[in-house]
């Protein structure tokens, strides 16, 4: 049996993570922001289920999140480049990745 080298943020309860800093704990998975940077503690918006604010600005990394809702992740989903995608994936990349 092997053991995971990574454990899922979203696998740890908010009350168990207030000494967490994710952009230190890199065994632990973090979501993106927008500018795709690892969300330090990403607990914020699970907490404010209830909470009159719908959506706001996580104070911890600034991605747009949903109050009682997990923290979203702005991860670029993976794709398969296909000769019928490879327009649309050239497109949607930056050049200078590519």
């Amino acid at each position: 049996m092997t053991a995971k080298l990574v454990q899922a943020w979203t696998d740890i309860d908010p009350k168990d993570a207030k000494e967490i800093d994710l952009t230190r704990d890199l065994h632990i998975s973090a979501p993106l922001n927008e500018m795709g940077e690892r969300c330090p503690w990403p607990w914020e918006p699970q907490q404010l289920v209830g909470a009159p604010i719908g959506q706001f600005h996580c104070s911890y990394c600034g991605a747009m999140v949903m109050a009682g809702m997990p923290h979203i992740d702005y991860a670029p989903d993976e794709r398969v480049l296909t000769p019928e995608n490879l327009t649309s994936i050239f497109e949607w990349c930056e050049p200078s990745k590519m």
